[in-house]
């Protein structure tokens, strides 16, 4: 297969297709029809992407032979060259090229499938903007050749008028040509009707309806009847007069409603490869069934494993809930200013007691609550931060990675067995990477990690009291410590005080008498150490009832609930924007899923 030079979007995931198709098929059936479909793509996207008329709209007259397509046409150019325009009623007297007429002819013209009818722009009828006509043989016709054809016609117009029979509203080629028109202007011709027919309207309204369900992406305008001039008195001159009115009218209608020509070229294109993405998906579930079956089951367990692994991040309930009420508890010896002595201290002492517990919970746990208590253990120095910090990270890669190997293993192995029998024609024959190989890694875990951290930063901050509460309790417990240690204090200084001024009193009474060391108050170590336990204790207690309120049940509950959504719905963004997703570690797997992937997207979106 030659490469095929790519420069958007679109035409790398063909380029991508075609490489994958390649390197997995090879030269068998399948991969010789996926690189035709390639070819056909590229060349419907070059048809598009190409100007061929010079900035002018291209009207395409199409639909099944011996619809009245080319009647059609001659009524858009009545003074023009509408004798060389040939009317099939039949397969060997239908139009066999594509036929576009108009003031000049479109570039680079193929004169094997196209021809110019040259035709002043004064003759054809007004659309509102300068525009070449299209006559498209059979889209539907049954010879191979001719449809392709008619196809060209599909890729390369920004407007489809689509001629269908009174009799064939409810064929399903209509649906079909809908289909291939995808993102395009389409609008209905009701060819041959007897305007007196009491299911007429019924059965033109059932077929846009069907022609907006089939293409989406299409602008289905409404339907154009045309009466059958064999039973309607006015003749086919003035029928044909009046279709041209009302058609030119129609079209250009629904140019100005459709946009400039970049963004109908967009949706087309849009449009376009959606079609091949599903032409891909077809050939391959049609043909290559258990290979598909392999890769649908491998798939639906890649898109599940990410999250349940990253589910595992914040842990159990128990290591959770430690590490929100130590954080808690450190939010507010944070927020409590050192003014507030000795209740901080107190607070602190309390904090490391209290939080015991809950490191040793933290240190069984492999998970964010794991991370967050070795970044906030005070007891640790920088070294040990980083170091414990980077066991935590290595951890989870390896249960990961084991994640991996577990779940996707077996089923990794019985995918290279489906395509070592494709491509080999026995299912014992090595392919390029051994079966032990790692199947995947799982991409964005550092990301989830911080992304991680920072939520449960920003959840404790708001689930957590606040500045006022803690300086308030602050005072409170200040106060309560120095209410009760100002007896003791006072008496203390007090005679500390008076044996000073006496000592002084008798120096400066009577020259060279030493004070008296006696009058000095000389406390009790013992009364002293109780003094400062009863006043201790007290305080100890309401830092306590501080701390058991600010850790409370119903507020942890709170921050734990917000934590595991906000977590959830990261998992759900990361996965969704490619962040977290499996990495395959095999090329040649990575390629075999790709490939057999193609399609299920669009699929699901429809």
């Amino acid at each position: 297969m030659n490469a095929i030079v790519m420069d958007d979007s679109g035409d790398r995931f063909l380029q991508r297709v075609h490489h994958a198709a390649d390197r997995v098929l090879g030269n068998s059936q399948t991969g010789r029809e996926i690189g035709e479909l390639c070819r056909d793509h590229a060349e419907a996207r070059e048809m598009i992407l190409t100007d061929r008329a010079s900035n002018s709209v291209v009207v395409a007259v199409v639909g099944a032979t011996g619809q009245g397509k080319s009647w059609l046409v001659r009524q858009m150019i009545r003074g023009g060259p509408v004798d060389a325009i040939r009317s099939g009623n039949s397969l060997d007297e239908a139009t066999e090229k594509l036929t576009w007429i108009g003031p000049k002819p479109p570039a680079d013209l193929d004169a094997r499938h196209e021809r110019f009818l040259a035709c002043d722009a004064g003759k054809m009828r007004s659309i509102g903007s300068p525009y070449l006509l299209v006559d498209a043989p059979g889209a539907t016709d049954d010879r191979r050749a001719i449809a392709g054809v008619a196809e060209r016609a599909l890729s390369t117009a920004s407007v489809l008028v689509m001629v269908i029979r009174r009799d064939q509203l409810r064929s399903q080629r209509v649906s079909g040509l809908a289909a291939a028109s995808e993102g395009t202007v389409v609008i209905p011709v009701v060819n041959m009707a007897d305007v007196n027919d009491d299911s007429l309207d019924a059965d033109v309204e059932a077929l846009v309806a069907r022609l907006r369900s089939t293409a989406p992406q299409s602008q289905i305008a409404p339907a154009v009847i045309v009466s059958d001039f064999e039973i309607d008195a006015r003749g086919e001159d003035e029928i044909g007069i009046q279709l041209a009115e009302t058609l030119g009218r129609r079209i250009e209608e629904a140019i100005c409603e459709s946009g400039g020509g970049d963004q109908r070229r967009s949706t087309r294109l849009s449009a376009l490869d959606a079609r091949f993405s599903a032409a891909v998906a077809s050939v391959l579930q049609t043909q290559l069934p258990e290979l598909t079956n392999a890769v649908d089951r491998l798939n639906a367990e890649a898109t599940r494993l990410p999250s349940e692994v990253a589910g595992t991040l914040l842990g159990g309930t128990t290591p959770l809930r430690a590490a929100i009420r130590s954080r808690l508890r450190l939010s507010l010896m944070a927020d409590t200013a050192a003014i507030w002595f000795p209740y901080r201290t107190l607070l602190s002492l309390l904090n490391l007691t209290h939080g015991a517990w809950d490191r040793v919970l933290l240190s069984l746990s492999g998970s964010l609550p794991s991370l967050i208590g070795a970044v906030y253990a005070g007891a640790r120095n920088v070294s040990d931060q980083r170091a414990a910090d980077m066991d935590l990270r290595t951890g989870l890669r390896q249960r990961t990675a084991a994640s991996v190997a577990d779940r996707l293993g077996p089923m990794a192995r019985r995918f290279r067995a489906e395509l070592n029998k494709l491509r080999h024609g026995t299912i014992e024959t090595e392919i390029e990477s051994s079966p032990d190989a790692p199947v995947a890694s799982l991409a964005g875990i550092e990301t989830l990690q911080e992304s991680s951290q920072k939520s449960f930063d920003t959840a404790i901050s708001q689930g957590s009291a606040t500045t006022w509460f803690a300086n308030v309790a602050g005072l409170a417990g200040t106060l309560l410590f120095w209410l009760l240690m100002t007896g003791p204090l006072v008496a203390l200084y007090r005679g500390y005080f008076d044996a000073s001024y006496s000592t002084m009193r008798d120096v400066l009474q009577a020259e060279g008498v030493a004070g008296d060391l006696g009058k000095f108050p000389r406390p009790d170590v013992s009364m002293m150490l109780t003094s400062l336990l009863l006043s201790v204790l007290p305080v100890a207690i309401f830092s306590m009832l501080v701390l058991s309120w600010v850790q409370a049940k119903a507020r942890v509950d709170r921050i734990e609930i917000r934590l595991r959504e906000e977590h959830e719905q990261l998992i759900q963004r990361l996965q969704r924007d490619g962040v977290l997703r499996l990495a395959w570690s095999d090329p040649l797997l990575a390629d075999a899923e790709f490939l057999l992937s193609v399609g299920r997207a669009v699929d699901g979106e429809r």
